[in-house]
């Protein structure tokens, strides 16, 4: 499955949630929405790596929780990118891809 198709279904997903809760769904309601999923993700991180109260769940369940956030972090980041009508497989390409080296010539 390649990133749009998923940045597609959790749209949709987003949208009906907005519409069963009357949210009303703009670029600056989705930046906001994943600055509080990052920050979620901070306490699950600092739960599991025994930096915060252990909140009674076995080390599985907090790594299951940090894994939980992060996917709310991606999530929401695609609907941010969506939002603000930029594709995310390109964006996250020109962004990364350029730093890749060239590869090197083999020499015979």
């Amino acid at each position: 499955m390649h990133l749009n198709d998923i940045a597609r279904r959790i749209e949709n997903l987003s949208i009906q949630d907005a519409e069963g809760y009357g949210i009303s769904r703009s670029a600056d309601w989705a930046l906001l929405k994943l600055t509080e999923e990052v920050g979620e993700l901070a306490q699950a991180h600092l739960t599991a790596t025994g930096q915060n109260r252990d909140r009674g769940i076995s080390a599985d369940e907090q790594r299951q929780v940090v894994a939980d956030e992060l996917g709310d972090v991606l999530g929401m980041s695609l609907v941010y990118a969506r939002q603000l009508g930029i594709d995310p497989e390109v964006a996250t390409a020109e962004k990364w891809f350029r730093h890749e080296a060239a590869p090197a010539a083999s020499v015979e």
